[in-house]
């Protein structure tokens, strides 16, 4: 029975990864340049997940498994939901009472969240992991406990009828093999290069094989029948190599790699869930070296905490952290961060998560809500107030969701709204700052205008250059000025456009692909490209002058983006590069809210910087 079988052996150097893999994710959602691949940290977590809740349900000896499915849920509903409940709870009234903004997209996060189906519910939804402006979802984080809590309904079941069916735990661990190598192949088919990866990345289907290859190591190699007496010297020195070289690996990997490589979704994550399952094998034995390093009392500490950690560290730093800081971290605003998501996960742990894992729900209610309000007359004025606070805090929730507190529709941040607001301030400062020009005055020459005749010249010569202009939100920002700026230009700009979009547009404006026309290109606001969509891009006018505005949008992509438009310019003659990413760092009253789209100030800003990269 699974109450047993509950009982398995305590490994800490698990909680050692444990706390490796949470730290990863952190520097990751911290924008550390350091750690631009730490999200593979979650990929850690399944594969330790599915290693661990096979090895609990699994008989040490035989293939003789009973299993009480109702008293396996409870645990792992004890495991789970209370923390992740709180955190959602305490979110929520947070963003009703100080972000009224976010509530318009926390209310649904929030209760799909509490479904355990949220992963799907940003994938019908086309929330981006990568790839979102304003403030991301404070709830994003929770699309893997979502994956991971639908794969414990499912996976005890086909446990057990796979072992009935397979006999034997060698036949069964090849054919979760299969289902794993089903699980990557299905994420490589539906990945396209350069688009957005947030459907391969957030599905429970394209997901599966990292829980899977931890279920398939459980199956074999079983860490109740691990013996330091059992392995010979020669094999120990064998295992004391083979896990340092797979932690050195995904090290490089944290410090390497990033999200937009294409060979990550082509076999890549599969390749580190497999040297994560390698890791794990040999730190869960007995004489594993690594795994003494790993049972360092601070790291096992952070690892015993990491489900918490990993639950508070999102919303923490996404309610904390100015739009303009996202992309460029301060280090001490990230200690602040990182010691509050502490203290929340222990305070969690020591009055929540453990009470209900040892008691159960019951009686925590009772103590918690039910004595109290039986026992209201005869209690403390301060068991009181903390009585009126739990029931006001849970009133304010309720509230947030149900829409009664609702989100200003005046402070709503989309992309769209942000560029056509801002548009239409453009055309009426546009037309103020005409009418200042053409306003009559005393004007007598002086030599400062005389010096001012070849300037005039130039800029005459500019504004008579056929110009064409592809790009995205950004310039659809700056089109009224551009209209201004030149006599025949022509605009092609459209919200969340990506170079892969742009590609299409090649034919259509295939006739400025001449040496006297000019074609502004300002892409990568929304999203990483590979080499070979830019280079079609610009080889589609090869012939023009181009000038490649980089970019300045506060998200992890901003950097990759600006080197490859930097790498181009130095590449090609034809190219100029448009560093509109230097000038805007210094000037963030260029931009609206969302720390993306531009004010008629910024507007103007760029459009001078293009005019003088024309010059």
């Amino acid at each position: 029975m699974l109450d047993k079988a509950h009982h398995h052996r305590y490994i800490p150097g698990l909680d050692g990864l444990r706390a490796f893999a949470v730290l990863a994710v952190i520097a990751y959602h911290l924008d550390f340049d350091w750690a631009d691949g730490g999200f593979i940290g979650v990929d850690i977590f399944f594969v330790l997940s599915g290693y661990l809740i096979t090895s609990i349900v699994l008989p040490a000896y035989g293939n003789d498994m009973t299993l009480n499915f109702r008293s396996f849920w409870i645990r792992r509903m004890r495991r789970i939901v209370p923390a992740a409940s709180l955190m959602i709870i305490a979110t929520v009234i947070w963003v009703v009472l100080f972000k009224p903004d976010m509530l318009h997209t926390v209310r649904g996060d929030a209760v799909f969240s509490l479904l355990y189906v949220s992963n799907w519910w940003f994938i019908f939804h086309d929330l981006s992991y990568f790839d979102s402006f304003g403030s991301p979802s404070p709830l994003k984080n929770l699309w893997s406990l979502a994956i991971e809590e639908q794969f414990y309904i499912i996976w005890p079941i086909v446990l057990l009828a796979g072992m009935y069916i397979c006999k034997k735990r060698t036949r069964l661990a090849a054919a979760v093999l299969v289902l794993a190598l089903c699980s990557a192949v299905l994420m490589s088919v539906l990945y396209v290069p350069g688009g957005d990866p947030s459907r391969v990345y957030y599905g429970t289907d394209t997901r599966s094989f990292e829980l899977l290859l931890g279920c398939a190591l459980a199956l074999v190699w079983p860490m109740k029948r691990l013996s330091s007496n059992r392995l010979p010297s020669r094999l120990k020195r064998a295992m004391h190599g083979t896990e340092l070289a797979a932690f050195v690996i995904l090290i490089l990997c944290i410090h390497f790699v990033d999200e937009y490589v294409p060979f990550l979704y082509h076999g890549g994550m599969l390749l580190i869930s497999i040297i994560a399952a390698v890791l794990i094998a040999c730190v869960s034995h007995p004489s594993s070296f690594l795994g003494h390093l790993l049972s360092w009392k601070p790291l096992r500490w952070v690892g015993t905490r990491s489900y918490g950690i990993y639950l508070w560290h999102y919303p923490v730093i996404v309610l904390s952290t100015p739009v303009q800081e996202i992309g460029n971290p301060v280090y001490w605003h990230a200690a602040v961060k990182v010691a509050a998501t502490l203290i929340l996960a222990e305070l969690s742990y020591r009055f929540l998560e453990q009470p209900i894992r040892k008691d159960g729900f019951t009686p925590f209610v009772r103590r918690v809500f039910l004595n109290r309000i039986v026992e209201w007359k005869t209690s403390s004025t301060i068991s009181r107030m903390t009585t009126g606070l739990l029931f006001a805090a849970l009133i304010i929730f309720a509230g947030g969701l149900s829409g009664i507190a609702g989100a200003p529709k005046q402070q709503q941040s989309m992309p769209a709204q942000s560029h056509q607001q801002a548009s239409a301030s453009f055309d009426k400062e546009g037309k103020q700052a005409a009418a200042a020009k053409e306003e009559p005055g005393k004007q007598t020459k002086s030599k400062k205008e005389k010096k001012g005749n070849s300037r005039q010249k130039t800029m005459s010569s500019i504004k008579e250059k056929e110009v064409l202009a592809i790009g995205d939100s950004v310039m659809l920002d700056i089109a009224p000025n551009l209209r201004r700026t030149f006599s025949h230009v022509t605009i092609d700009g459209k919200v969340g456009r990506q170079v892969s979009e742009a590609l299409q547009l090649t034919a259509q404006y295939a006739s400025f692909n001449q040496p006297d026309k000019a074609v502004i290109i300002e892409l990568g606001t929304n999203g990483y490209f590979t080499d070979g969509q830019m280079d079609a891009l610009l080889d589609a006018f090869s012939k023009a002058r181009i000038y490649l505005v980089n970019t300045r949008v506060p998200r992890q992509w901003e950097k990759k983006v600006n080197e490859s438009l930097r790498e181009q310019a130095h590449n090609r003659r034809n190219v100029t590069l448009v560093d509109w990413h230097s000038e805007a760092l210094e000037h963030p009253e260029y931009f609206a809210s969302d720390g993306v789209h531009l004010v008629p100030k910024g507007a103007e800003a760029l459009t001078a910087l293009i005019v003088e990269a024309m010059k």
